[in-house]
């Protein structure tokens, strides 16, 4: 064996729960990973079940990250595949000597319970949970409370109809701050979206959708046009994540499922490629000594947090 695998157990609840149209989620679950090699190279992995994406029970895993540890054979698992992918991508070879810091703005994400701080750029709020009419106006009452120059992205996590997708369309065709609305269907009606899109005057992103298909080249080959929300950690392999967010910097938005500081230290890193407002929020968590205050800095300095930090973190967990 010419490496040093490890796992342990990440259990944080939320300051606040966080409703979607995929009901509401109190607390993240995951299994961090942390691989040291023969040349003393540490990396971390982590494996995310995510509710509304990917839905694991944690005990369903341990079995398999065990035979990952001892050198085992594997058993086939996405994220068992996207947190070993991790571990072994550049994310993890970042200088640490005389590094220029890539600036990572996020979204701000909005909820009844916000209050706004006015220095975000871009605010992401959630649809499809009440009535759209009520929806509607909270979303016009969020434009005028928001400062000029910034944008707003909606989430509608798979709840909308056709009928109120247009609706949405209506509403809001002249609003310029309206950066896209996302996955407005459910995850396998990908055609439909594709058919729609063409008559709407906003613009659309998929989410569920990409996870679901895990695999960039079926978008390409579909010629979409649209925005991509990208979850690398529900992704399998992160070369290929890396690879398709450098070669479409403007269309591409690097999103949370609200991971570990390790698992989240990774998915900066990946973020750090697109030239979008990222979805990186971590508001939901309150900073006590798991946390690391560089991570919840407006914007994150990427690659400020080195891999000797998560060393000490990890002493912790």
């Amino acid at each position: 064996m010419n490496h040093f695998r490890q796992s342990k157990i990440y259990r944080h609840k939320f300051t606040t729960h966080l409703q979607t149209a995929h009901g509401n989620w109190r607390e993240r679950e995951s299994i961090v990973l942390r691989e040291e090699d023969a040349h003393g190279r540490v990396s971390f992995g982590e494996l995310c079940p995510t509710p509304g994406f990917i839905s694991f029970r944690l005990a369903d895993l341990f079995p398999i990250v065990k035979d990952w540890e001892n050198d085992g054979d594997i058993s086939s698992n996405r994220l068992l595949s996207s947190a070993m992918s991790c571990i072994r991508s550049e994310v993890w070879d970042l200088p640490t000597v005389n590094h220029d810091f890539k600036e990572i703005f996020t979204a701000e994400l909005f909820s009844s319970n916000s209050r706004l701080k006015n220095i975000a750029s871009v605010y992401k709020k959630k649809i499809g949970i009440f009535d759209i009419d009520r929806e509607i106006e909270n979303v016009h009452q969020l434009f005028d409370s928001i400062p000029p120059k910034s944008e707003v992205r909606l989430d509608a996590n798979e709840s909308l109809s056709t009928d109120e997708l247009f609706k949405w369309n209506e509403a809001f065709k002249s609003e310029s701050r309206l950066q896209f609305l996302e996955q407005p269907f459910k995850r396998t009606q990908i055609q439909q979206i594709f058919d729609l899109e063409k008559n709407l005057d906003i613009s659309i992103a998929l989410d569920e959708s990409v996870v679901w298909k895990n695999d960039f080249s079926f978008f390409t080959r579909s010629a979409w046009e649209g925005f991509y929300v990208i979850k690398p950690h529900l992704l399998s392999d992160w070369n290929q994540t890396i690879n398709f967010i450098k070669a479409n910097p403007d269309r591409t938005i690097v999103s949370s499922v609200f991971e570990s500081p390790f698992g989240f230290e990774g998915v900066c890193r990946c973020a750090s490629y697109s030239n979008l407002f990222s979805g990186l929020d971590r508001n939901l968590f309150s900073s006590d000594e798991i946390e690391l205050s560089e991570h919840h800095k407006q914007p994150i300095q990427v690659g400020n947090i080195s891999t000797s930090m998560l060393d000490e973190l990890w002493r912790k967990l």
